[in-house]
């Protein structure tokens, strides 16, 4: 199945140890809780995963920054939706060697947040920045396979949300409520599907 949505989550603090214990994901894991919420909202509903979502987190934590790590719903097997399961992945994926999968779907590459954006555009992918001051995404025809971009608990940095406004983007907002970033990934995904499922409008009368 083809990709219709993907989700970028630039996660300054998330480590990039190979080694780092599932018993302390907030801590001495950089929020890896947070990254293990994120991917399991964009890709798990009840008894399935979203076959058509993708999501990229771009862990710039410490000892070796940056990595992109990819989820993929289409290919992905074996994972279950619980955050130390999805950290145990994660693992052993930083163990293998780079660009290798260490389970399908799962994908680890050596590449930064500009790097993934230029790489998405040349692909035809519009962006749309989550951010509090966007328009409000209920007003706004979301593009055909569009990439959603989000920052983690502290924000996404200045410099890289200038660098999105070289390309076709949007910042969208939803409302004037702070919400955790896993939860934004819960309400854009409600929000399209709400559209799918709307009705198609009554043919006019002749």
């Amino acid at each position: 199945m083809s990709v219709k949505r993907e989700f970028v989550v630039f996660a300054r603090k998330a480590t990039t140890a190979p080694d780092f214990p599932l018993n302390d994901l907030p801590g001495k894991g950089g929020r890896m809780d947070l990254v293990a919420r994120c991917i399991c909202n964009a890709l798990w509903i009840s008894h399935d995963l979203r076959r058509d979502t993708r999501i990229h987190i771009i862990a710039y934590g410490r000892p070796n920054p940056p990595l992109c790590i990819t989820f993929d719903g289409s290919t992905l097997r074996r994972v279950s939706p619980d955050e130390r399961n999805i950290a145990s992945w994660i693992r052993k994926a930083l163990k293998a060697e780079s660009g290798r999968k260490a389970n399908p779907g799962i994908t680890v590459q050596k590449r930064g947040f500009q790097e993934l954006v230029k790489e998405l555009e040349a692909e035809g992918k519009f962006f749309y920045v989550m951010h509090e001051r966007g328009r409000s995404i209920d007003d706004v025809e979301i593009h055909e396979n569009p990439v959603f971009i989000l920052g983690d608990h502290i924000g996404l940095p200045k410099k890289e949300e200038s660098f999105v406004e070289r390309f076709p983007h949007e910042k969208l907002s939803l409302g004037n409520i702070s919400y955790l970033t896993s939860q934004c990934i819960t309400i854009i995904h409600y929000i399209l599907d709400k559209k799918l499922r709307r009705p198609p409008p009554p043919a006019a009368l002749s």
